[in-house]
């Protein structure tokens, strides 16, 4: 039988192409209401984190008098209409979700809060391959802190070091190599991958075929 039972994918710059929109809600918000301009190469080293730690930054970095819960909620308002009006997946990610789904359990592991994801995983139609999505709302510790990955295996009732997991960013990389999975990189800033494929809908049809893989 094969080593690998279950796969456990990102979200975001995964399954999701929403970077660029969690990017401009951040700049277009901070921009607006608090007078500061950033730029997409200064959210960069945000990518795979949670808009807490990102929050959590912009008030002691500018003094802000404003409390992290009440940032994010203004970062995400904007984000939700972006998400909404303009939202998308990976091109092929569907399709190649659908050939999963069919076969082996599927469950989405993300550092987006629940109030994200209850947003983006129905507008893109992400809520037909799976109900199980483990977000940073559901844990105690974030990415890279293996938790989140360890309870979407937990729920999928697979145990994690039986998963192959798809991650875009270096924290979620080490998070699923933390809780033992086998890991598929989509780029080189992932860098403990197990193995790296520059397209997100070609790294789904390779974890595919890995869970298909029969060892005697």
């Amino acid at each position: 039988m094969s080593n690998y039972l279950g796969l456990l994918c990102d979200l975001d710059g995964t399954l999701a192409d929403t970077e660029p929109l969690h990017c401009a809600a951040w700049l277009e918000m901070l921009a607006d209401q608090y007078d500061l301009t950033y730029d997409a190469n200064w959210f960069e080293q945000w990518i795979g984190t949670s808009d807490r730690v990102v929050a959590d930054w912009l008030i002691r970095e500018h003094s802000l008098t404003v409390s992290v819960d009440e940032l994010i909620l203004e970062k995400q308002r904007r984000f939700h209409d972006m998400v909404r009006t303009s939202g998308r997946s990976f091109p092929g990610v569907p399709e190649e979700l659908a050939k999963i789904q069919a076969q082996f359990p599927l469950a989405i592991a993300t550092n987006s809060g629940r109030g994200d994801t209850d947003v983006v995983v129905p507008a893109l139609g992400l809520d037909q391959f799976t109900n199980i999505v483990v977000t940073a709302t559901d844990v105690d510790n974030l990415k890279p802190a293996p938790d989140i990955y360890l309870l979407a295996a937990a729920r999928l009732k697979v145990h994690a070091g039986a998963c192959i997991a798809i991650e875009d960013s270096g924290p979620g990389g080490r998070a699923a190599k933390a809780a033992g999975c086998y890991l598929i990189g989509l780029n080189d800033g992932v860098a403990m991958a197990d193995e790296i494929i520059y397209d997100n809908a070609r790294a789904l049809a390779r974890a595919r075929e890995i869970l298909g893989t029969v060892y005697l």
